[in-house]
């Protein structure tokens, strides 16, 4: 390995050093270390012009100002970390079609195409011994029927994060409320069998590198069933049970086929509600409960396979 070699990593987020714990900064601060050179741009600073993607992108050095430059993605950077939050609305996935058509020329983590694929509220679907009942749908007797047959469900915008617009309806609530979250909502909604397992907690099990790399519990706060540190969940250590070790068993192939570097799955009981892979989060948590940085593991990797 040349170990003399630096890497010059473009990180597209608008969060970018705002967080000290924040996983792109730790992600980021990891590859200073190392003696890489960091850019960072937001979403919006990249553009299409004559076959070329280019990033208004500027040095990130924490407490210092750079000034942004002109840069071709495939041209002046080694790797491009994407780690923009969702919503998933069409700006974003422009965005993920743009890099796509550079994906077999740099390293981009996660692949951008595997982002398009797999969208994080279905692909749970894919591995259904292990999703819950759901149902994704627009039409309102569908949606009906369904909490008929289940008697208390959550909803959910298809394609937003942390816990936003999730609401919880009964048979009796679903007459009033459902029309409304319709209304709001262009698109198809899920639906989902209430887990009352979720007063206890959902589970983050964290992959890095295609592998399960470490988990932690997110409760929620009394009285809410809104488990995200956002919503004033607490996180805890915890053990992976036989059924969640299956799950992870179960899933690396498919990450790594789809080079999925860096995935949470969140599980209620036995069941995997969402397989985050736009963005996701978690690495400080894991420090602060366990100790371990899982960056330093990223990179590892990163470097492995750049032959650096």
């Amino acid at each position: 390995m040349n170990k003399s070699k630096k890497l010059r990593t473009l990180i597209i987020s608008e969060k970018l050093g705002e967080n000290g714990e924040e996983t792109s900064t730790v992600i980021a601060l990891e590859a200073i270390a190392r003696g890489h050179d960091v850019f960072e741009c937001l979403p919006q600073a990249i553009s299409f012009l004559n076959g070329k993607l280019y990033a208004e992108a500027s040095r990130f050095e924490p407490k210092k100002n750079h000034n942004e430059e002109s840069l071709i993605l495939d041209e002046d950077f080694d790797i491009i970390h994407f780690r923009p939050n969702p919503p998933v609305d069409m700006a974003y996935l422009t965005l993920l079609y743009q890099l796509s058509l550079i994906e077999d020329k740099i390293l981009i983590i996660n692949r951008p195409s595997s982002i398009i694929k797999f969208a994080e509220k279905i692909t749970p679907h894919f591995f259904a011994d292990f999703s819950p009942p759901t149902l994704i749908s627009h039409n309102e007797a569908k949606i009906l029927e369904f909490i008929a047959t289940h008697k208390q469900v959550v909803t959910k915008p298809l394609y937003e994060y942390s816990g936003y617009g999730v609401k919880k309806l009964n048979e009796e609530t679903a007459q009033t409320e459902l029309a409304q979250i319709l209304a709001n909502s262009e698109m198809p909604i899920v639906v989902q069998k209430f887990l009352p397992e979720i007063t206890e907690g959902d589970k983050r099990i964290l992959f890095v590198n295609f592998k399960y790399t470490e988990a932690f519990t997110r409760k929620p706060p009394d009285g809410s069933f809104l488990a995200g540190t956002v919503h004033g969940g607490e996180t805890l250590k915890t053990e992976l049970t036989a059924r969640e070790l299956e799950i992870c068993k179960t899933l690396e192939p498919f990450l790594q086929k789809h080079d999925i570097y860096i995935c949470g799955i969140d599980v209620i009981g036995d069941y995997v509600t969402e397989i985050n892979i736009t963005s996701p989060g978690g690495f400080n948590y894991v420090d602060k409960l366990y100790g371990k940085k899982p960056e330093i593991e990223l990179w590892d990797k990163i470097e492995e396979e750049l032959n650096v």
